[in-house]
C-alpha cells in the first residue's frame, strides 16, 4: 500500500464514524479529521490514479460538512464548502477521466449536480438582498459552464427586476444603479455565449440588452423629467420675474425626456408630453402648441386601451385643457355664426312672426301639418310624410312626431350653399321652436 492510500484509509475510517444518528457538531468535526488525512494522500500521490482518489474524498467529505452546515444556517462556512466541493470534484474528474470508470466519473457529475441543485434552491430562499451578495461571490465556482451561466443569468434578471421596481416607485436613481450592475453578470455570460458558440445563451443576452437599454432610457427620461419639474418649479414661485432662459432649459429638459420614451415606454412619453403642453398653456400662453402637444397626448392614450386612464392625472390634465380649447372653439364659432346670422334673421321677421303665432295658437298637429305643407324640409332627399296620419295623430304619439321632425329641419343636415344660408337659419328657428314644444311634453 503506497503512503497515499494509506492516509487515505486513515481518512475513511474516520469519515464512517460521521455517519446518520451522531450529533451534527460531531459529525462536522470528524469530517474536518478525515480532510486532513484526505489532503496528506493527495500531497503524497505520485500519480493521477491516487490523486483523482484523493480529489473524490475531498469533494464528497466538503460536500457532507456543506450541508450540514446550510443546516445551521452557517452561510460563509457553507459557501467555502461548497466552493471546496467544486474545486475538488472538477479536479477528480480532469485527472480522472482517462483511468476511472465512466460510472466513477458519472457519480462524481451527480454529486456536484446535486449540491448546485440544494445551492441554488437556497440562495433562491433568501431575501433578495443577500441573494445578490451570494450570487456574486457563487457565480465564479463552478467550473461547469451550465451551472456558471444559470447563476449569472438569475443575477442579471434580479438587477433587471430591481429595475423595474425601482421604475414604478419614480425611483431613476436605484434603477440606474440596478442597471449599471447588470452589466457584469451580462458581459460574463455573453463571454460564455461566444466561447461555446451557444445561440439560445446569445438570445437571452441580446434580448435583456435590450430590456436593459430601453430600461435605462426610460429611467433617464425619468431623471430628466424631475429635473425640469425642479427647475420650473423654482423658476416660476422663487423668482420675481419670468427668467425665459431658464423656461427654454426646461423645455429642453421635458423634450430630451419625451425622446428618450419614444418607442420604450408610451405611458411615460405621455406623462412628459403633459408636462410640456401644460407649461406651453399655462407659462408661455401660447394655445395652439399646448393644442397639439396635448392632441398627441390622447393619440397615445388611445394606445393604451382598454386601460381605464380616468384616475390618471397626466391623462385628466390633458383632457381638461383640450376640452377647455373645444369649448373655447365652440364658443367663438356660436358667436360667429350668431353674428352672421343676424342679417338673415331680419330678413325673415315676417316669416318668423307667422312661426311664432302658429307655434303659440296651433296644436302640435296642425303646426306640423302647416310645416310639412307651407314649408317642406327641401333639403331633404326622398321627403315623404303622411300628412293626413299626423293631422289625427293621437297624443301620446306626438313626442316621437316632435322628433323626427326636429331631424326632419335640423340644420347640421342642411348645405348652405346649396340651399342658401337664409333657408339654413329658418330651419334653424323651426327646430329651435320644435324642440321647446318637445322639452314641455317631456313629462307628459
Amino acid at each position: 500500500m503506497s503512503s497515499s492510500d494509506a492516509a487515505r484509509q486513515e481518512g475513511n475510517e474516520i469519515y464512517i464514524t460521521a455517519g446518520p444518528g451522531v450529533a451534527p457538531v460531531v459529525r462536522i468535526e470528524r469530517y474536518q479529521k478525515s480532510l486532513i488525512h484526505y489532503q496528506r494522500a493527495l500531497q503524497s500521490a505520485i500519480n493521477n490514479q491516487e490523486r483523482s482518489s484523493a480529489y473524490k474524498n475531498l469533494s464528497v467529505t466538503t460536500q457532507n460538512i456543506a450541508m450540514l452546515l446550510l443546516e445551521q444556517n452557517k452561510v460563509d462556512m457553507f459557501l467555502f464548502y461548497v466552493k471546496e466541493c467544486f474545486t475538488y470534484g472538477n479536479k477528480a474528474v480532469s485527472t480522472g477521466k482517462d483511468i476511472k470508470s465512466e460510472s466513477w466519473i458519472k457519480n462524481i457529475n451527480e454529486r456536484l449536480k446535486n449540491i448546485f441543485s440544494e445551492a441554488f434552491d437556497w440562495i433562491m430562499s433568501l431575501r433578495q438582498a443577500k441573494r445578490i451578495a451570494v450570487l456574486h461571490r457563487f457565480s465564479s465556482v463552478p467550473e461547469s459552464k451550465h451551472h456558471r451561466t444559470r447563476l449569472l443569468k438569475q443575477l442579471a434578471k434580479e438587477y433587471f427586476n430591481i429595475s423595474v421596481v425601482a421604475l414604478e416607485k419614480n425611483d431613476y436613481k436605484e434603477s440606474i444603479r440596478a442597471l449599471t450592475e447588470m452589466y457584469t453578470p451580462l458581459t460574463k455570460l455573453e463571454e460564455l455565449a461566444s466561447q461555446g458558440h451557444d445561440m439560445f445563451l446569445e438570445y437571452f443576452v441580446d434580448d435583456l440588452k435590450e430590456d436593459c437599454f430601453k430600461n435605462r432610457c426610460i429611467a433617464e427620461s425619468l431623471q430628466k423629467r424631475m429635473l425640469a419639474d425642479e427647475l420650473l418649479e423654482s423658476t416660476l414661485y422663487n423668482t420675481e420675474e419670468l427668467d425665459m432662459k431658464r423656461i427654454w432649459q426646461v423645455i429642453d429638459h421635458y423634450t430630451e425626456s419625451i425622446v428618450l420614451t419614444r418607442e420604450n415606454d408610451v405611458e411615460q412619453e405621455a406623462i412628459s408630453l403633459t408636462r410640456l403642453g401644460i407649461l406651453y398653456h399655462k407659462v408661455l400662453l401660447q394655445k395652439t402648441k399646448a393644442k397639439e402637444i396635448l392632441m398627441r397626448v390622447l393619440q397615445l392614450a388611445q394606445c393604451l386601451y382598454p386601460r381605464n386612464l380616468n384616475d390618471e392625472k397626466w391623462f385628466r390634465d390633458a383632457s381638461d385643457i383640450i376640452s377647455e380649447y373645444q369649448q373655447e372653439q365652440k364658443r367663438k364659432e356660436e358667436k360667429e355664426w350668431e353674428k352672421s346670422r343676424q342679417k338673415y334673421v331680419e330678413s325673415l321677421m315676417p316669416k318668423l312672426h307667422v312661426l311664432q303665432e302658429k307655434m303659440n295658437t296651433l296644436s302640435i298637429q296642425k303646426i306640423l301639418v302647416w310645416l310639412y305643407t307651407q314649408h317642406c324640409p327641401k333639403h331633404c332627399k326622398k321627403f315623404n310624410v303622411d300628412v293626413k296620419a299626423i293631422s289625427e295623430a293621437p297624443g301620446d304619439s306626438l313626442k316621437k312626431l316632435l322628433a323626427k321632425a326636429i331631424v326632419h329641419y335640423h340644420p347640421d343636415k342642411i348645405d348652405a350653399e346649396e340651399h342658401g344660408m337664409e333657408y339654413k337659419v329658418w330651419c334653424e328657428e323651426i327646430v329651435k321652436n320644435l324642440t321647446a314644444k318637445y322639452e314641455m311634453m317631456k313629462g307628459v
